[in-house]
């Protein structure tokens, strides 16, 4: 079973709704974030405290290298795993990419709405929406590379029937 990435900002629902679309098709859900966290023993803003944003990037890098291929894997990368080093490379030749594609103002009343203070480098942004307009911007070029792109509100049955039409033909 070919394994399924999705790519998008913070709070694009890639872990929300990857978690439904694992179950919906018998698929593993692999949260890269949540396996940083435990291959390193602490949280992601502790990693980017201790030892910075580059690090961070290298043990990411490291465990989206290490996903076994055609493994039936969903996973949920991080916002910024397909703008580093030859990544998005690597997530176009192990599987099917899909771009979760949400609006900036969108993403910040998300993460207002979620109240907690787990994004580093979103962590103490004076203009919130501003910010991931920008990143968004700057990531754009790379997330636009995925073989799908799902627009924010685009329901669930819609989104599974794409999806098992793109896996029937890419096989």
């Amino acid at each position: 079973m070919q394994n399924i990435f999705l790519i998008g900002m913070p709070s694009s629902g890639k872990s929300t709704l990857g978690r439904e679309l694992a179950a919906s098709l018998g698929y593993t859900f692999v949260d890269l974030d949540i396996r940083i966290a435990e291959d390193q023993q602490m949280t992601i803003p502790e990693l980017f405290g201790k030892f910075g944003e580059g690090y961070f990037r290298e043990v990411e890098r490291r465990l989206l290298l290490g996903l076994p291929p055609d493994s039936g894997l969903l996973v949920a990368t991080g916002g910024g795993a397909p703008c580093f080093f030859d990544n998005m490379d690597f997530i176009k030749k192990a599987g099917l990419s899909i771009f979760l594609d949400v609006p900036a103002a969108e993403l910040a009343g998300r993460i207002r709405a979620h109240a907690r203070d787990d994004r580093p480098l979103l962590s103490g942004v004076s203009d919130l929406e501003a910010d991931l307009e920008a990143r968004l911007n700057a990531r754009r070029a790379f997330y636009e590379r995925a073989d799908l792109t799902i627009h924010a509100g685009t329901d669930i049955a819609s989104l599974l029937q794409l999806l098992r039409n793109s896996l029937k033909h890419s096989r």
